[in-house]
């Protein structure tokens, strides 16, 4: 077999694998809501009114990050695996670090909005 057909087979088996195991985790996830569930964390900062959602979205802007970085680094490697061209992946991994450098900035500045997520009265 030849190696983009390996790679290729490994990372569909990997997705499907996430996506089996999302959905198992919603099975088994109990979904009866109780006190202590509903209950505002906010990892050692003191509680301000009512949770407004399940998510803690004042978060998604280190997520932003995140996800901006790992198809980043995942595609030159993979424009070097399948085509082997040197040329290309240096620019693959030239505009990846534009779109990280533009999309961390982004999010950074979005996270430190800390007054979105306060509950105004």
């Amino acid at each position: 077999m030849e190696d983009s057909v390996v790679v290729a087979l490994v990372y569909i088996l990997l997705f499907v694998l996430t996506v089996d195991v999302i959905y198992i985790a919603m099975l088994l996830a109990p979904r009866r809501p109780t006190p202590y569930k509903e209950m505002r964390y906010e990892a050692g900062n003191l509680e301000s009114g009512p949770a407004k959602a399940p998510l803690a979205m004042q978060y998604i802007g280190y997520v932003l990050m995140l996800v901006a970085l790992e198809p980043a680094v995942a595609i030159p490697i993979a424009i070097y695996v399948f085509f082997g061209d040197i040329f290309a992946t240096g620019i693959a991994a030239l505009v990846g670090g534009l779109v990280v450098l533009t999309a961390s900035t982004y999010a950074y500045n979005y996270a430190k909005r800390v007054e979105m997520w306060r509950i105004s009265s």
